[in-house]
């Protein structure tokens, strides 16, 4: 077995060590983050063997396994929050095209078939499905951001998932190294390509999941049942009000300037029911929470420069102060709802009209 590959599995074996350690007791996005780190390992193992052997079989349980795995990082997206209720026999339906696809290309495989449209056929089927699995992992990753800017009033790093983009894509890329630039450059079968691939995909996934997966935190997220969703329906005057008190509250009290302001948080400090505070924002404000906060964030900045008193402080430092956490997030979010950098804005703030509350 090749240095990197043995490095690799080594570091998988680790990592399930330290998760089953560190985040004990496990939950549905930590046992998948485990099951991610076992199919990687198992599909590394068969892609060894297919190249000492030369036997294509274990080519494809090692493609059938990387294509389960891309999928099962969709799933991992999905279940990183707290709403999780389990991973059952329902969520195994994503994986009934790659059984269904293994049996033949099993016998395939065992008995050749003469020509070279079985091989363009299969080519094509496992393209297909890795844009599949690409798309369903894209589907919930963004799901999973509309969670968050439902919920919180930021993005702080260590609950945005976007680095398992980079996970998908390695497994996309050593696909397209081992099948379409093996053809271009010498064969299929070239072992270089494939020992390549192979080793440094393999390890930079592994150390990537590893690392990243432990620091990674989940969302608290609430999710009512249809009874409680079906209870709590708003009606306009009941809506009228509850924006009322939410303006009125969100002038005089300036929760926004929490920079770790959840809806969670607000509902508790209003004392209005997160479920109607959130259809108060959906129906009354059209916006989402992140978005809603965002706005008020912005509208401090804006009168805090045209304080006087705050000639000595620089634009970051008033950013802070009106609960934005990272100078990207605030530099995004000022030009998103002004229209100009904060620099333009400096430079001719009566330009550009906010929108009203």
């Amino acid at each position: 077995m090749h240095f990197l590959i043995s490095i690799g599995i080594v570091l998988a074996i680790i990592g399930i060590v330290l998760i089953g350690i560190l985040k004990y007791p496990l939950k549905t996005s930590d046992k998948l983050l485990v099951a991610i780190l076992s199919t990687f390992v198992v599909k590394s193992s068969f892609d060894e063997v297919s190249l000492i052997t030369g036997n294509r079989l274990y080519t494809a349980i090692a493609a059938i396994f990387g294509m389960s795995t891309i999928a099962t990082c969709g799933w991992y997206i999905k279940y990183i929050t707290d709403t999780e209720t389990g991973f059952g026999i329902r969520q195994l339906y994503i994986y009934l095209p790659l059984v269904i696809i293994a049996i033949p290309f099993a016998i395939f495989l065992l008995y050749p078939v003469p020509g070279t449209a079985y091989y363009i056929t299969t080519g094509i089927v496992i393209i297909c499905f890795i844009f599949y699995y690409f798309w369903f992992c894209i589907d919930m990753l963004r799901k999973h951001q509309k969670l968050i800017h439902e919920n919180y009033s930021g993005a702080p790093g260590n609950i945005t998932i976007n680095w398992m983009i980079a996970i998908i894509s390695l497994q996309i890329v050593e696909f397209l190294l081992k099948v379409v630039l093996g053809r271009v450059i010498t064969s299929y079968n070239s072992a270089d390509i494939n020992i390549i691939t192979n080793e440094y995909c393999f390890i930079i996934m592994t150390f990537l999941l590893v690392v990243l997966g432990i620091w990674q935190k989940s969302i608290p997220v609430f999710i009512p049942a249809k009874e409680e969703i079906s209870q709590s329906a708003l009606q306009a005057d009941d809506l009228k009000r509850y924006q009322l008190k939410l303006e009125k509250f969100m002038d005089e009290h300036k929760p926004y300037l929490d920079p770790e302001l959840t809806i969670e948080k607000l509902g508790e400090l209003t004392r209005i029911k997160k479920l109607l505070l959130s259809q108060t924002l959906n129906k009354a404000f059209n916006k989402n929470f992140f978005t809603f906060i965002k706005e008020y964030r912005i509208r401090h900045v804006e009168a805090e420069l045209k304080n006087k008193n705050n000639e000595a402080r620089t634009i970051m430092d008033i950013a802070y102060m009106s609960g934005f956490n990272s100078k990207t997030g605030f530099n995004r979010a000022f030009k998103e709802v002004t229209g100009k950098t904060p620099t333009e804005y400096l430079f001719n703030p009566q330009s550009e009209v906010l929108s009203s509350k």
